[in-house]
């Protein structure tokens, strides 16, 4: 997992308490069930009438692979990659593409539009071609990596309303016990930690997922941009140089982007 979510978690939750502690609070007061349950409930029965079991699945999915490190797109591999095929390409012809279909370095379905535009041009499609059918592939998977991302910013909407659900049901159980005063404040303080679950949750769980989802989301989207990129220039007859020094073009977006760029532009 990346170090980054440990420590934001831990700072994020961390700090709250810390805060509540410092002022004297008791940790036990703000755990809750009731509210808990209307919550946390209330939002994810929304979320599964807006969205299907289907996409919530996908949208965790999506989610897991982006805390750790491992599943992010690697440019320094696709660029050595699709230098191999352009040098293979000049010496031995575009034919040469056929037998590299099935490198087992390719085999990982993240460089499944890579062995699409491999396949365009063994069928002798020119670059704009190619370019035009990868892009269309692109965008429709833009389109439903947005609406697993939708799921988590739909809960982030959803939780602070069933917050203040959980509120005004509590203050009406309040209204039924005004006559006695320990009752009363247990249900003040019931009714409140509702409004605070929800907005803890949207602000401290559901945005930051979305938001770590949509950083990721744009750097495979520069990935796949590589990939077409890479496969116009081989498809143009370009040499393994043109092509490497093209794609370190786009390292900016990756971790340790700068450092990278410089490198692919000094060689």
């Amino acid at each position: 997992m990346d170090i980054s979510t440990i420590i934001g978690v831990v700072v994020a939750f961390g700090s709250i308490i810390a805060g509540y502690l410092l002022e004297h609070g008791v940790l036990s007061a703000l755990l809750l069930p009731s509210p808990f349950v209307i919550v946390v409930g209330g939002t994810w029965g929304a979320i599964i009438l807006s969205f299907g079991l289907g996409q919530i699945g996908a949208a965790f999915k999506f989610f897991l692979s982006t805390v750790f490190t491992k599943n992010t797109p690697n440019p320094e591999k696709l660029i050595a990659k699709m230098g191999e095929m352009a040098d293979a390409c000049r010496k031995e012809g575009l034919l040469k593409l056929q037998t590299m279909l099935d490198d087992s370095d390719i085999s990982d379905d993240s460089f499944l539009p890579l062995k699409e535009g491999m396949i365009l041009t063994l069928d002798m499609k020119p670059a704009e071609e190619i370019a035009a059918t990868m892009e269309a592939d692109l965008e429709t998977y833009m389109v439903k990596k947005n609406m697993e991302i939708e799921v988590f910013l739909s809960a982030a909407g959803f939780s602070p309303t069933l917050g203040i659900i959980g509120t005004v049901m509590g203050l009406v159980q309040v209204l039924g016990h005004m006559t006695d005063a320990e009752a009363l404040m247990s249900s003040i303080g019931a009714a409140f930690l509702a409004t605070l679950y929800g907005i803890l949750f949207a602000n401290l769980i559901y945005f930051p997922m979305a938001n770590r989802m949509k950083v990721e989301l744009k750097r495979q989207k520069v990935y796949r941009e590589m990939m077409i990129e890479g496969m116009c220039l081989i498809a143009s007859g370009k040499s393994a140089r043109d092509v490497e020094n093209q794609l370190s073009l786009y390292y900016h977006v990756f971790k340790n982007g700068q450092k990278k760029y410089k490198e692919g532009i000094n060689n």
